[in-house]
């Protein structure tokens, strides 16, 4: 049987106002000289078989601008706090999203070059036919990813949630994997609940108002309804999604420049991760100064948030596919997928 499934409606097209994000002054090379990088660039599939590489490329990234889509400002107030991006030799333009589905909706339309998002909802987006490939790991402990209920709610336990209408928030995300494998564990039957599939916001406002009896998602929308009285009931750790990715467009990785700027972006977004675990106060502090979130919520969500740009290896590849095969087989996916050909492993150098 199918489970019953309150959809809503059409997303209206997005537009994205880069000039609501400006690019700060830091974010530019300071020369044309710095702005010269000479970047040798694999064929996708060529790596250890013996193959020659085509000739190193030339490029003036002085004359490039890399898209970067954000989550609720996550990576800017990150890379704009640890300066990670100072001397960069390209241009940075921001746009901002509350969840992953538009977000990799302006990659596949092209409106943006790069983002760090979950991995169900980029292998969802590959699966509907988004040209877009993998090119690094984020790694999370789990905990910013949870099913929250109201405070005085009946439901104590995962087989509480028989019966009940609880959002995953939107379709193929990763607080929709959440709810799949917490219904797997409990041994409820999709059929079972009803799946009510809406935006952060809209499932925020459903939530406060009783309409849904649990709401699966994710920081700082979780520490956000902690804060409002809620009560999580289960959290990701120890499931298997456990990696989110930085994506960017097949369109991008055919540009000699934005491939290399994307990669150079990539290498500064992992020295900007490490700068975070070395420095919270100032992590926290400016993520609550961009966001407009009160300090508590902030630290909520760096204590719980992805902590490092890792390579993908093929542990990655596997976590991956098994989320992939799980969405497949409840009919989540139009199609199967092979994770390992949604990657490119060639692009950064770590």
């Amino acid at each position: 049987m199918t489970a019953r499934s309150v959809l809503p409606p059409p997303l209206r097209p997005f537009v994205v106002h880069p000039q609501e994000f400006p690019v700060s002054a830091r974010f530019r090379g300071l020369t044309t000289a710095a702005a010269l990088l000479t970047a040798t660039f694999a064929a996708v599939g060529l790596a250890g078989c013996g193959t020659s590489q085509p000739a190193a490329a030339t490029v003036d990234l002085s004359t490039v601008t890399v898209r970067v889509a954000d989550q609720v400002k996550s990576t800017r107030s990150l890379v704009e706090a640890s300066k990670a991006l100072d001397g960069a030799p390209y241009h940075v333009e921001w746009s901002d999203f509350q969840a992953a589905a538009p977000q990799l909706e302006a990659l596949r339309a092209d409106a943006a070059d790069v983002a760090g998002a979950g991995g169900s909802p980029t292998l969802n987006a590959i699966a509907a036919g988004a040209p877009l490939k993998a090119v690094a790991a984020l790694q999370s402990a789990g905990k910013a990813l949870a099913i929250v209920v109201p405070k005085d709610s009946p439901i104590k336990t995962l087989a509480d949630l028989k019966g009940k209408n609880i959002s995953p928030t939107t379709k193929g995300s990763v607080g929709h994997w959440l709810v799949l494998e917490a219904l797997k564990k409990a041994g409820i039957a999709e059929s079972e609940v009803t799946l009510s599939y809406l935006l952060p916001s809209d499932a925020q406002a459903a939530f406060t108002s009783g309409r849904i009896d649990a709401w699966a998602v994710w920081d700082p929308f979780v520490a956000l309804t902690e804060a409002a009285g809620a009560r999580i009931l289960v959290d990701s750790t120890g499931l298997a999604e456990g990696y989110g990715v930085v994506v960017t467009t097949n369109s991008a990785l055919a540009d000699p420049g934005r491939r290399a700027a994307v990669a150079d972006f990539v290498g500064r977004l992992k020295k900007a991760y490490e700068w975070r675990v070395a420095n919270p106060v100032e992590a926290v502090a400016l993520y609550s100064t961009l966001t407009k979130l009160p300090q508590p919520i902030s630290q909520a969500v760096y204590d719980r948030g992805p902590s490092a740009v890792v390579p993908i290896t093929d542990a990655v590849v596997s976590n991956w596919q098994g989320v992939a095969d799980l969405f497949a087989s409840e009919g989540v996916y139009p199609r199967t997928i092979d994770a390992a050909a949604s990657v490119d492993r060639t692009v950064v150098g770590f």
